[in-house]
């Protein structure tokens, strides 16, 4: 089993609080995974960022629907840990994958506010992985992209 990873981080416009109550917002997360994904998720379990929930267990499972209709992969979505307004660290898998990690951190330097994704991954079918990385790459460029957009640029 072959793990792939990659890392990336943008400064965005914003105070770390205000981002915070926005990246654990599914409604965002789907807005930042626009035009390419959509996650669907039970309506109790529409943001995470204030308030516990159950760690290192499945929180619920959500269908994977490429270009927002269609079906491509059951993900069950498990946290192990959350840093209340800094950092959200999901430990998931999936039918597709082995396991899906992703840890996604903000940071202040400088007074500058900057969110950093770091995803781990390991394929099922194994020789998949490097199709996937170049997808999950540009997947998370969109969102870093969606994410500027929203916020405006400085």
């Amino acid at each position: 089993m072959r793990d792939f990873t990659f890392t990336i981080e943008s400064e965005i416009n914003s105070t770390k609080e205000i981002l915070w109550q926005h990246i654990t917002q599914m409604k965002s997360i789907n807005a930042e995974l626009f035009p390419y994904m959509r996650m669907t998720y039970p309506v109790d379990m529409s943001e995470i960022g204030e308030r516990e929930i159950p760690l290192q267990q499945t929180l619920f499972k959500s269908v994977i629907l490429l270009f927002g209709f269609v079906p491509i992969d059951l993900h069950n979505l498990r946290l192990d840990k959350i840093d209340i307004g800094t950092a959200f660290y999901e430990n998931s898998f999936s039918l597709h994958m082995r396991y899906w990690k992703h840890t996604r951190t903000i940071s202040e330097r400088n007074g500058k506010t900057f969110v950093k994704d770091e995803i781990h991954f390991a394929p099922r079918i194994s020789f998949a992985g490097n199709l996937l990385l170049l997808l999950f790459k540009m997947i998370f460029r969109n969102r870093h992209k969606n994410l500027l957009k929203y916020f405006g640029k400085k």
